[in-house]
């Protein structure tokens, strides 16, 4: 009963979706669909435009506000856009393709589901060989250079300190806001830099627009490769054109390995997290001795997720993306559970994933104390 269960809702969906094509063919009809609420403020209905503007700015100008879906709206390929209200669940609801909940009050991913409306209605998504082969000349040229370890870089407070220490011995990978410091990145001078957020590196708001800026200031200055998650390939592109060579989307994957060859398993393990992610699957492709600062972990007064060196963070704009994303911050950060995320990111899983790459020859050394059980039980005093 399952199996035709399966069989006629897929039958139904591809029946829509024939449907769909057919019919916005015969209207002539482009653009998205925006499902608000009648009664929508002008300043929320300006909010809305602001972000089509940046994530599609091609389409911005064809979106249509409804309050309610008829059978012109469901019989149309046209990618709908929920903000302020929830999809009406109807008949055909599970069928519908190409549906988007970008209301920051209610979906704690609305970053993530812009993301994902950006690529609608784009070019096709690039070949990821590509950016693939770009990873493997790179690795190829660094491992050339014979170094015996590797550096990866968080942002906590300990990583001020970084500028005290000479890196050159090892192959160097840093994240997201250290480009706010020109001095320290230029003392580190990393082969890579990664960021793998939708809201904090990816989204509209002035925080993710200063990252992005400082970073292409940052790129400017050295041979740096720029790695990220090829879900925000569209901002990215747009942005960062001149960088072109030295950009690297990776695909998710459906592996959890945080020490797979990238360079032959070209995707993403499905961990969260950008030192899950990107950070150590970069750093375990390059080497099997993986030593890391400024991961200093989520004190216990700390607020937030933990806390970031101010001089390498954006503390002053903080606000811009709290306003932005209230749902984000309100799932991710719950009042009676504060530290969940942390847990959920750098716990027992993580901890897991590393005694297995550990079984198999790899070495993780954490250089300074941290908050975090699974890098405290890594830290070394001689590091």
């Amino acid at each position: 009963m399952t199996a035709i269960k399966k069989i006629l809702r897929l039958l139904g969906k591809t029946a829509l979706q024939f449907l769909q094509s057919a019919g916005s063919r015969i209207l002539g009809e482009t653009g998205p669909i925006a499902l608000v609420p009648s009664d929508l403020s002008a300043a929320d209905r300006n909010d809305f435009l602001r972000r089509m503007a940046f994530y599609s700015p091609d389409t911005a100008s064809a979106s249509a506000f409804r309050s309610s879906l008829g059978m012109r709206e469901i019989f149309s390929s046209r990618p709908i856009l929920l903000y302020g209200t929830p999809l009406p669940h109807s008949w055909w609801s599970g069928l519908r393709t190409a549906v988007f909940d970008v209301d920051p009050r209610r979906n704690p991913h609305d970053g993530w589901a812009w993301c994902r409306f950006s690529k609608v209605g784009a070019p096709p998504s690039p070949d990821a060989r590509p950016a693939r082969e770009r990873l493997r000349a790179r690795i190829a040229s660094l491992q050339a250079q014979g170094l015996s370890k590797c550096y990866i870089f968080g942002t906590g407070e300990s990583l001020a300190q970084a500028i005290d220490r000479d890196w050159s011995d090892g192959y160097r990978i840093v994240c997201n806001t250290i480009v706010r410091d020109e001095t320290l990145w230029r003392h580190i001078n990393p082969h890579f830099i990664v960021a793998g957020d939708a809201i904090y590196h990816f989204g509209f708001t002035e925080f993710a627009r200063t990252f992005r800026a400082d970073l292409a200031k940052r790129l400017r200055e050295t041979d740096t490769f720029f790695v990220y998650p090829d879900l925000f390939n569209e901002v990215v592109a747009r942005e960062f054109g001149e960088f072109a060579n030295r950009l690297i989307p990776i695909p998710a994957g459906k592996h959890v390995d945080i020490h797979v060859d990238l360079t032959k398993n070209f995707a993403m393990p499905a961990r969260g997290n950008v030192l899950n992610i990107l950070l150590l699957p970069l750093a375990c492709t390059l080497s099997k001795n993986v030593n890391l600062w400024g991961f200093d972990g989520r004190a216990p007064d700390d607020r937030l997720f933990w806390s970031n060196s101010k001089q390498h963070s954006y503390p002053e704009l903080m606000s811009t993306l709290q306003k932005a994303h209230p749902a984000f911050f309100e799932h991710y950060l719950p009042a009676d559970k504060p530290d969940a995320y942390v847990k959920s990111v750098h716990g027992d899983q993580l901890d897991t994933a590393l005694c297995v790459a550990e079984e198999q020859g790899w070495h993780f050394m954490m250089m300074h104390k941290s908050w975090t059980p699974t890098l405290q039980k890594r830290f070394s005093s001689a590091g």
